[in-house]
């Protein structure tokens, strides 16, 4: 039996149009191996490789795309992995962690990068800002399209200062860093540089930072001792907390930091003590704990507080030590943060010398 003329016009446009969207799969996977060898002659090894991939990816069965990406992965990680050294030797530790982890996207069983990766520990700097005894501040923040108060964190990479945004719901802020095989001197330097509101104009794509706290960069003069402690097993921040301690250290009255602070810190064995030209220390997180075997640091600042007495005045500002510390809870939710609070070797709390 004979099919009608319309389903044999049909047929044959379904065939042409098959054909056609076969020729531009080839054809485009052809192109995209064809410009991935040129890249490699030109020694672009990881441009290529991403020629390589697009071809091979669309054509998964073809030995020969398979072949030129496996080929290019290895070089492109290792001229990553070049880079990756002069970063971690520039101290740009933000840049060589994305390298290596890039790395490792390409070559996942790289023994290199697996010890490497070893070296590196991921620092969670997180507490909480309440804004008590505030008058109104609608008429002190200038009309734009978006306010976010935010903390400002001093890193031991005097060149870049950390951004943690404050959630206006439950007063918490956090923020993650990372460092490369650190010596306890360089955790020592974490410290607040200021607190106020990032003012975003959309328009513009502009933004600009009103302060109402302002350390500017206290100065750590020198760090000596060393810090105690075994792995005594898996154990979560809230089991230590030493309240009467951390209340002989902190004044709990307002008061109006001084820029120009000046630091030094005796580590000694289970308490990292201070002495500090403005007498105070609530510029500094209040407790550490730390993890090595799943290298993680956290810093807790504490539950901070910002008062301003009257519209337009000066800001003050205090630590609260409350043992319940609540605000653990609410960034104990955010999934991603869960191991930073569980400690294995100690937690040490910041006291006055």
């Amino acid at each position: 039996m004979l099919a009608p003329v319309g389903m044999k016009k049909l047929g044959l446009k379904k065939t042409i149009g098959l054909i056609l969207a076969f020729g531009l799969l080839f054809s485009g996977c052809n192109y995209n191996y064809h410009t991935g060898l040129q890249l490699e002659a030109e020694g672009r090894f990881e441009e290529a490789n991403i020629e390589f991939h697009r071809a091979y990816t669309r054509s998964p069965g073809n030995e020969k795309y398979k072949d030129a990406f496996h080929r290019t992965a290895q070089k492109t990680t290792e001229d990553m992995l070049i880079r990756y050294e002069q970063y971690v030797k520039e101290k740009k530790y933000a840049i060589a962690f994305r390298r290596l982890e890039q790395a490792r996207t390409l070559s996942p069983n790289h023994p290199r990068i697996d010890l490497e990766l070893r070296k590196w520990y991921r620092i969670l700097i997180a507490g909480k800002l309440d804004l008590v005894q505030i008058k109104s501040l609608n008429n002190q923040i200038p009309l734009t399209d978006q306010v976010v108060l935010t903390v400002r964190i001093n890193s031991p990479n005097v060149i870049r200062r950390l951004e943690a945004p404050v959630d206006y719901q439950t007063g918490t802020f956090y923020v993650e860093d990372i460092l490369y095989d650190p010596p306890q001197d360089l955790l020592m330097m974490y410290s607040l540089n200021s607190i106020g509101v990032k003012l975003i104009n959309n328009s513009t794509e502009s933004e600009r930072f009103m302060r109402f706290v302002d350390f500017k960069t206290p100065v750590l003069i020198e760090v000596r001792g060393d810090l105690k402690g075994n792995d005594k097993g898996l154990m979560a921040v809230e089991r230590f907390y030493p309240v009467a301690l951390l209340n002989q250290s902190n004044n709990g009255d307002f008061w109006y930091p001084s820029r120009g602070i000046r630091y030094a810190l005796l580590l000694d064995e289970t308490e990292i003590k201070v002495s500090s030209s403005a007498n105070r220390i609530e510029f500094l997180p209040h407790m550490l704990y730390i993890n090595k075997k799943e290298r993680r640091y956290f810093l807790d600042f504490g539950n901070l507080q910002l008062s301003q007495k009257k519209t337009g005045g000066a800001w003050s500002y205090r630590r609260l030590i409350d043992h319940k510390r609540l605000y653990l809870k609410e960034l104990q939710k955010i999934i991603l943060l869960n191991t930073y609070f569980f400690y294995r070797e100690g937690g040490y709390p910041y006291v006055v010398k």
